[in-house]
């Protein structure tokens, strides 16, 4: 087994979408086409975050025009979105090219956003358009937080490896401790990009912090990956 943690946002359920593209069946599809709601709700997740900064960070729209487009957008509650409506597409883009806006942007660092925020407000037309249909690319951006504890089998001929994927919120990391049993090896992943990014649950602390609370936890635990290797003494 070889269990999968990490902080939030911190790239563990990419990791595994990539294992299922090269070691998989990868994505048919129809898969391809499930995700396609899943990207429009990242899109107003991640225009309605920039939104919010803008008033917490007092920085103003350039365009008038997008202060209204704003209030639209901010009424929107993402978890109904199923489809990228031609007047929701046209005021995101609008607000996402204002300015100001990306001024904003620019300090990303001090509010909670996915690093795919860019990716997809960049390519809003292509999103938008009728015929849209989720690329890997797209697939392997969009931000779905894991919840409980997911097991992916991946045949590699020589073996077959089990991964176990757990949630990185704090609500999730109580439950690591249980998955720990049967492990032969553990990969932690950590968003190179989000080292000094505030968390989402906790605005005071840093993703590095909690990166190293955790390590020193998981440190502590006996088992076999601590201790030394053949029974002699030494490190690991």
């Amino acid at each position: 087994y070889i269990i999968c943690s990490g902080t939030g946002e911190s790239g563990k359920s990419t990791f595994i979408k990539q294992m299922r593209i090269i070691h998989g069946k990868g994505y048919s599809e129809e898969d391809r086409r499930g995700f396609t709601r899943l990207v429009f709700q990242n899109i107003f997740i991640a225009i309605k975050a920039l939104i919010e900064a803008m008033k917490t960070l007092q920085i103003p729209f350039i365009d008038d025009k997008n202060t209204k487009y704003a209030e639209m957008i901010s009424n929107v509650q993402e978890e109904t979105v199923n489809t990228m409506e031609a007047h929701y597409a046209e005021a995101i883009k609008s607000v996402w090219s204002d300015h100001g806006t990306q001024q904003c942007y620019e300090r990303k660092r001090e509010f909670q956003l996915s690093d795919s925020a860019k990716y997809y407000l960049d390519d809003m037309d292509r999103i938008a358009s009728a015929f849209y249909l989720p690329s890997v690319q797209d697939i392997l951006r969009v931000r779905v937080p894991t919840t409980g504890i997911i097991e992916y089998p991946f045949d590699l001929r020589v073996a077959v490896f089990r991964m176990v994927d757990v949630g990185g919120q704090r609500s999730e990391r109580k439950k690591w401790i249980h998955c720990f049993e049967n492990v032969t090896s553990i990969i932690f992943l950590v968003a190179l990009s989000e080292y000094d990014q505030v968390l989402l649950e906790n605005p005071n602390e840093t993703e590095v912090r909690i990166l190293t609370q955790r390590n020193n936890h998981i440190l502590c635990i006996p088992s076999p990956l601590t201790e030394p290797y053949g029974g002699e003494s030494g490190s690991v």
